[in-house]
């Protein structure tokens, strides 16, 4: 089954992620996630058994939890994960590097020294 990515938010105190994966226009998902691969929108992810490959290629990806989408629990989500990069992917420094689990981060933010 194909799930198309449409938004994605990091939590650096855990080192996961969460996306919004879309199959159909009724039908979403929230994937909690941990893997060297970060969903980004305009992805779109296909399962096969135990693998998971992302735009048609197989990644190290394992998922946590999924629930259904409902538009309150991804803005609790977005409250809860204070990334700067959730809310300005265009920043160029990033404040969060002692809090941060993330060895480099997703959103490519170079950490304050």
């Amino acid at each position: 089954m194909r799930w198309d990515i449409t938004d994605m938010l990091l939590s650096p105190t855990t080192g996961t992620a969460f996306a919004v994966a879309r199959n159909s226009e009724k039908r979403s998902v929230i994937i909690w996630y941990r893997g060297n691969y970060f969903l980004r929108p305009n992805n779109y992810l296909r399962t096969d058994g135990a693998r998971v490959f992302i735009d048609g290629k197989p990644q190290d990806f394992r998922v946590i939890h999924t629930m259904p989408f409902f538009p309150a629990i991804w803005q609790t989500l977005k409250n809860s994960c204070h990334c700067p990069g959730n809310d300005n992917v265009s920043l160029r420094n990033c404040e969060k590097q002692q809090t941060c689990l993330f060895e480099l981060c997703p959103y490519g933010i170079k950490m304050i020294s």
